[in-house]
């Protein structure tokens, strides 16, 4: 019986990894998991804001298409080398199907010059290349096209960062050191940043990158005239965007030629300072996706600098425009060290000074064509405004005229310099502390909703019968103009959606795939909307209002004549599709939508949607063979845990999981891994009493090879035969994995604040009585399970359930039941003699009757 369970494992674990990773792959292996959901949910929501574009009716334009493209595919790259080192590259072929289609958008896209370039002078940068340039560089650009005045220079692109990363090997080093850095103390991550750093600022340049550098600085030579000294200053992928890093690089100012080399790895390095890494972080932006570009000019010698607001950031952005200034460079106003002058003007009715509040000034930074230095400001000038009244009018018409630019309020760095020129130094967009009170509700239509809430995946309105769909069985025979209503959003309706007039979730986010195939079947759906299942009555007629997200009985016309045609699916588009319609449908399309499908395979990959949707499916599989890489090195990292169970349970802590000074032997209070204390308190459920004998048929004794497993000792040892129980856990992750006797029980969960990355996958295989009981608790386990909410499959006696994207408080009580089911299906295959057991047993665990000392409500055996 043995040998046939272990054939049985063999076949459900055929592609196990070998079991020879230590506990510090374990660590890494895991890392790897969290960033590829994490590149999962951000090229979700790149899909989710394409698909809305397509929506709302107008064109995307190749810029737009381009840059989230370009987005897009460099987290998908992230996502396959991710998935590569999880699986140890069990999945060749995956990035072969990223690269052919990557090859029909590029085509398709046809991109312009600059794709590829080491340096770009300012002026020849243009729109759609933030990418390439970062923003900073990528705004000045936009500012100098729009005719504002900005000093010449040149960029050094992303292209130059990652050569330069390559060529000395830093790249490797970088991405392993930030990934042990996740969840270490701040000690640590200074100690790290300082040997980052260091190795940034020592690293060799390709030869290419260094004659990029210094040909770019002679053509912006020879396009001035002389040649000054310039200031390098960074303009990293994401920053002065909706994340501002204001501070939080370095610029490095009164650069020689002979100094290029030198400034340019200070600037790289100022991307692992501590203070950028935090910042990243607490945005939840990745270390391993900042990229630095940097923005080489002419450095300055201003009479006068500052900064500009466009708008009062605390005024709700109806506030005035606001104006700081100083003597010098801008310097020591950012950093502090210099009090500046402080000028309101109101900006209703034309511009017009409120007041101004003079600053001490006490010192300036000046560079005095050698470098930069300080020096005091003499008393009489620091007592005097810096600007003058009318210098401050025209500023601040330069500040509305780039916010005009921009299309919202602006947070601009400026100088005015010897000539009595303004300077825009840098632009970016300015945060904004809404203070206007909320949305008024709706006004009332005569009818009353039945259902309230959750999140619009597609908007529109649609009338239509109730068809529940609990499992893709319920898919076969869905009714034409049918409103699909389902416990979880599944890709699976893909197969129904052409027939649907709408869709109703409990369960599921707008980023999620079930809601990109609504948008694209332009079908109204609405996901995340708890009690539907039980307030909507198969077959009743509703009217769905997903843009207002509210469901009313009946058809309720009012509502139906209300939707305009451009809300309803998807923009009618030209018999000859633009190009940038083409390259969108090779992006957002998903048509891998059954992972259980013999043709699921990274060859039917068609889209970057698909490319995710493999590696996503196949990242939880190989996370759920996690616990059979636990080596020699993890079972020293194992404590067992105190309290009395039928198996020995160990716990190993890949960081997160237990508490700092919790010692050998773990009680629940010392686990914090929220999932993982879940599965402890269900386990540990006074009101299941495992340690007391259950009435068992005599033919299912007959049936076990040993009686000696029907009744557990209670020497509060290891209970059955096998091998210890493990749990790998973390903060927010799960790895269950137990071989007891001839039971075979494996769980995988993820469970945190994002409800996309929340999942449970449970395998229960095995027991010690003959086939046919066997399979009666598998019968068991399916039903009680599927009741819970999963989609749950049986072959034999082995199970397997899947739930994904509830919250994370219901993932949480799912765990807690999973435990207790655990305990309930014990021996209980002992029990079973006949199918009218299963209904029986699933009534008494759904009645808490866990130790049957009660027939359940209804009867039974």
């Amino acid at each position: 019986m043995a040998g046939g369970l272990g054939a049985r494992l063999g076949r459900l674990f055929r592609s196990r990894p070998p079991a020879s990773a230590d506990f510090q792959d374990l660590k890494l292996r895991f890392r790897e998991f969290k960033y590829l959901l994490r590149a999962n949910n951000e090229v979700l929501a790149i899909i989710a804001e394409i698909e809305n574009r397509l929506l709302d009716g107008g064109a995307l334009g190749l810029d737009f298409i381009r840059s989230r493209y370009i987005a897009a595919s460099a987290k998908v790259y992230k996502m396959i080398r991710h998935l590569a080192r999880l699986s140890g590259d069990r999945y060749p072929g995956l990035l072969a199907a990223f690269d052919a289609i990557r090859h029909d958008i590029d085509d398709v896209l046809a991109p312009g010059e600059g794709v590829g370039e080491l340096t770009l002078p300012l002026k020849a940068i243009e729109r759609g290349q933030g990418h390439l340039v970062g923003a900073k560089a990528a705004n000045l650009a936009q500012i100098a096209r729009s005719g504002h005045p900005v000093c010449d220079g040149f960029a050094i692109t992303t292209d130059s960062f990652r050569r330069f990363m390559s060529f000395s090997g830093l790249d490797g080093q970088v991405r392993q050191e930030v990934m042990l850095l996740e969840d270490t103390s701040y000690h640590n991550l200074l100690a790290a940043s300082r040997r980052l750093q260091d190795k940034v600022r020592r690293a060799p340049m390709p030869p290419e990158v260094v004659a990029a550098l210094f040909e770019a600085a002679q053509d912006l030579y020879d396009r001035l005239g002389r040649e000054p000294l310039l200031s390098l200053r960074s303009s990293a992928v994401g920053e002065d965007t909706e994340t501002s890093f204001a501070g939080q690089y370095t610029s490095v100012l009164g650069v020689r030629p002979e100094g290029m080399e030198d400034a340019y790895r200070q600037v790289v390095a100022s991307l692992y300072s501590p203070q950028a890494i935090m910042y990243r972080r607490k945005n939840g932006l990745k270390d391993e996706d900042a990229e630095m570009a940097v923005l080489a000019q002419e450095l300055l010698a201003p009479e006068v600098s500052g900064v500009m607001y466009s708008r009062d950031p605390l005024g709700g952005g109806r506030g005035q425009l606001i104006i700081s200034a100083v003597y010098g460079l801008g310097l020591g106003l950012v950093d502090g060290s210099v009090t500046p002058d402080i000028h309101r003007l109101d900006r209703h009715h034309g511009l017009a000074l409120a007041s101004t509040e003079l600053g001490s000034k006490a010192s300036q930074v000046v560079s005095d064509g050698h470098g930069v230095r300080t020096q005091p400001v003499p008393a009489e000038r620091a007592g005097q405004a810096a600007l003058d009244p009318e210098r401050v009018l025209e500023l601040a018409r330069l500040g509305l005229s780039l916010e005009k630019e921009f299309g919202r309020p602006q947070d601009v760095e400026w100088a005015l310099d010897a000539d009595a020129r303004f300077i825009i130094l840098q632009s970016r967009p300015l945060q904004i502390l809404d203070s206007t009170p909320g949305p008024t509700t709706a006004r009332a239509l005569g009818a009353t909703p039945i259902l309230e809430g959750g999140q619009t995946a597609c908007p529109g309105t649609a009338a239509g019968l109730v068809h529940p769909v609990r499992g893709e069985n319920d898919l076969a025979g869905f009714p034409d103009g049918a409103i699909l209503v389902a416990p979880n959003s599944s890709p699976a309706f893909a197969a129904v959606l052409h027939r649907a007039a709408g869709v109703i979730t409990e369960v599921g986010g707008v980023t999620g795939h079930m809601a990109s195939l609504a948008r694209e079947f332009g079908v109204p759906a609405l996901v995340g909307c708890p009690g539907a299942m039980a307030a909507l009555t198969p077959g009743t007629l509703i009217t769905l209002d997903a843009t207002a997200r509210r469901v009313f009985p009946g058809r309720v016309e009012a509502i139906l004549h209300a939707t305009s045609d451009q809300e309803r699916g998807r923009p009618a588009l030209a018999r000859t599709k633009p190009s940038w319609y083409r390259a969108a449908q090779l992006i957002t399309p998903l048509t891998l939508t059954n992972p259980r499908s013999p043709g699921f395979t990274p060859a039917r990959c068609a889209t970057l949607h698909d490319i995710i949707r493999f590696a996503h499916e196949k990242s939880f599989h190989e996370m759920f063979v996690l616990g059979d890489r636990i080596g020699q090195a993890a079972n020293a990292q194992a404590r067992r845990v105190g309290h009395k169970l039928p198996f020995e349970l160990c716990l190993i802590d890949l960081g997160g999981g237990l508490r700092e000074n919790a010692g050998n032997l773990i009680w629940l209070e010392d686990v914090i891994s929220g999932p993982g204390r879940a599965l402890l308190e269900g386990l540990l459920d006074p009101a299941i009493a495992w340690d007391r004998p259950r009435p068992v048929s005599l033919k299912g004794l007959a049936s076990v090879f040993s009686s000696s497993l029907l009744t557990p000792p209670n020497d509060g040892k290891v209970r059955e035969m096998g091998q210890r129980a493990f749990a790998i856990v973390s903060g927010d992750y799960l790895n269950f994995n137990s071989r007891v006797g001839y039971h075979f029980a494996a769980l995988d969960c993820f469970c945190g604040p994002n409800q996309n990355d929340n999942y449970i996958n449970f395998r229960f295989v095995g027991g010690a009585a003959a086939e046919d009981r066997r399979v009666l608790r598998g019968e068991l386990i399916v039903k009680i399970m599927g009741e819970m909410g999963f989609v749950v499959e049986r072959t034999g006696d082995a199970v397997s359930a899947f739930l994904k994207k509830y919250e994370q408080e219901a993932t949480l009580e799912h765990l807690k039941a999973i435990g207790r089911l655990i305990l309930f299906t014990r021996q209980m295959d002992m029990l079973m003699h006949d199918r009218s057991m299963v209904d029986w047993l699933a009534r008494a665990f759904r009645e808490g009757n866990y130790n049957l000392e009660t027939a359940p409500a209804g009867g039974g055996a």
